[in-house]
């Protein structure tokens, strides 16, 4: 393979469109990006997802195989049509303090991504849930490093038992901050709480973790620039802390204030000097022109390091390889009311367990 091809392995796309047009089926077929990001916008029912999944496979046949990702947290961060019943969130489910839950909830959401041909969640969130943070809050799996380390690192082992790979979020603690940072850039100014969040970090890669999504979020002491471009702070707390060896990926690099303020060509290549092996870019009508085509230019040039680039592919094809990741077309047939059954049964177990603390809290007020 030539090293623009090399290159494009490192780029996952954010399909943030109606339906697939020429320029991605083009960025697919004839770039040979290394993967896709899918929104709920992409179909209407669990058929039409499994259809497109096909659609997107047969056009990059020939091509090194698709990581075909979602953001499947469960909660309020779901991505499955609405005919499937949404399985309650990550917090609700450990506050019932029973394992066998959030095993039975990984269980029914693995069965219906490795059915419809979905490779990679972008989940489980490993943030801890500091006093309620209004952008983590029931996305967590618990207000402490022991539940965070004790559920959320059980659900990342359940979903590679199950032959998905999971992407644990947000380093270095997302938790940390109350702001967006899909519109702003969050500062963590607590440095000592932050080494809770790394504590389940560390947790997370002694137990297999083997890929890790960076936030866009500043540490004080570290630098004025993110996480996600920053060299500093994914080789200080992260690299040479835990002689971490799996791949590393940015949160999106279209977000609106990372955009504005430093470029994504520039974001681009800083992500890669920082560490990152992974570049998720949402998608942008006309890309191929204004952005690719000036990729390949610096590609050409070295102003992105061929090494770097030679060594992020070949961790992204040691990942694959080692899934399996296939342009096989999936045909499973999926049991729709099967699987609902399931949902409202596992809810259920969850509404019960709220339903005795609110009469235990009503009958000791």
């Amino acid at each position: 393979m030539n090293i623009r091809d090399k290159f494009m392995q490192m780029i996952m796309l954010g399909m943030d469109i109606e339906s697939l047009n020429d320029e991605v089926i083009r960025l697919i077929r004839d770039y040979k990006i290394g993967g896709i990001v899918l929104y709920k916008k992409n179909y209407h029912d669990i058929d039409s997802m499994r259809d497109l999944i096909n659609k997107i496979k047969k056009i990059n046949e020939g091509n090194i195989p698709l990581f075909i990702a979602i953001d499947q947290e469960n909660g309020r961060v779901n991505r499955m049509p609405d005919e499937i019943e949404r399985i309650y969130s990550p917090l609700r489910q450990v506050k019932t303090g029973k394992i066998e839950i959030v095993n039975k909830c990984d269980e029914i959401t693995g069965e219906l991504l490795n059915k419809v041909g979905v490779n990679m969640n972008l989940a489980p969130v490993l943030d801890i849930n500091y006093d309620d943070s209004k952008i983590i809050g029931n996305r967590s799996y618990g207000t402490s490093l022991h539940e965070v380390i004790k559920y959320g690192i059980s659900s990342m082992i359940n979903y590679k038992n199950m032959g998905i790979i999971p992407v644990v979020k947000h380093f270095p603690g997302h938790g940390l901050v109350n702001g967006d940072s899909h519109y702003l850039i969050p500062m963590i100014n607590d440095i000592k709480k932050m080494e809770d969040d790394l504590e389940v970090y560390e947790n997370a890669i002694n137990n297999g973790c083997e890929v890790i999504m960076i936030g866009h979020l500043k540490v004080k002491g570290y630098g004025r620039e993110p996480a996600s471009i920053n060299k500093n702070i994914i080789e200080k707390c992260l690299i040479d802390r835990y002689n971490y060896q799996g791949l590393i990926i940015t949160d999106d690099l279209r977000m609106n204030t990372m955009k504005y303020i430093y470029g994504i060509k520039n974001m681009v290549n800083k992500s890669i000097q920082a560490g990152s092996n992974i570049l998720m870019i949402k998608y942008k009508k006309r890309d191929t022109k204004k952005l690719y085509d000036e990729l390949y230019k610096m590609v050409d040039k070295e102003k992105i390091s061929h090494e770097l680039i030679e060594n992020s592919y070949q961790k992204i094809i040691n990942i694959k390889n080692k899934y399996k990741i296939s342009n096989d077309i999936s045909s499973e047939v999926i049991d729709i009311d099967r699987i609902n059954k399931e949902i409202r049964e596992v809810n259920g177990e969850i509404e019960k367990f709220s339903q005795l603390v609110r009469f235990n809290m009503k009958k000791s007020g």
